[in-house]
């Protein structure tokens, strides 16, 4: 899932295959400026994005065992007061000289800055998302290899672990095509079949 989002997005939900603690790590490294902090039990996150005038950005992480779930929350407060005094500065300024070419000049700039702060938005979620992606790829890998290792010093039978999930699958749905189907997915993930049928009966809970 893309984060990318048209215009000044307010709230943005993703949820990545990692632990929460990968999550953390990652957000302050890259993420200029952040902090970090405890709020309602949660690991927030707080930064800001573009000029000193631009978006106060919360991102809350929310732990579900080896899958997390972000929300990010974009504030333009600091934006529109920037605006508005703005507004007013060359309001005043146009009725002192008698001239609307300062009026005209901030209704210009007014949406080049909103431009520019949208480009600056979808250029960090652009960069987050791509991060994410990354580190789903990464965590695979490693999980991966720790399974096969428990795997390879697992000495139970295949054949025997095969035909209790058959029989448990035949028992449940009366036949084996949703056992096939799930050994089919883990093979195009890059498991072997032994692989996947161990990484099955691990799920299912045959020992």
């Amino acid at each position: 899932m893309r984060l990318y989002s048209m215009g000044l997005p307010s709230r943005i939900h993703k949820t990545v295959k990692v632990p929460a603690n990968w999550l953390h790590e990652t957000i302050l490294q890259i993420i200029p400026g952040v902090t970090a902090e405890e709020e309602d039990g949660r690991k927030t996150f707080k930064s800001t994005i573009g000029w000193k005038v631009g978006v106060t950005l919360k991102i809350w992480v929310i732990p579900e065992g080896e899958v997390s779930s972000l929300e990010f929350d974009f504030s333009y407060r600091r934006l529109t007061f920037t605006i508005l005094i703005a507004l007013i500065a060359f309001t005043a300024l146009s009725l002192i000289l008698s001239s609307f070419v300062p009026f005209l000049l901030i209704l210009a700039a007014t949406p080049l800055l909103i431009y520019r702060i949208s480009l600056e938005v979808n250029e960090f979620l652009r960069k987050i998302s791509d991060t994410f992606s990354g580190l789903e790829v990464e965590y695979y890998r490693r999980k991966l290899m720790e399974d096969r290792a428990r795997w390879r010093s697992d000495k139970r039978d295949i054949v025997a672990l095969y035909r209790r999930l058959c029989e448990k699958h035949i028992k449940m749905w009366g036949s084996t095509f949703t056992l096939e189907y799930k050994i089919r997915e883990y093979e195009r993930q890059g498991l072997t079949r032994d692989e996947a049928i161990r990484k099955i009966a691990e799920e299912e809970g045959i020992f």
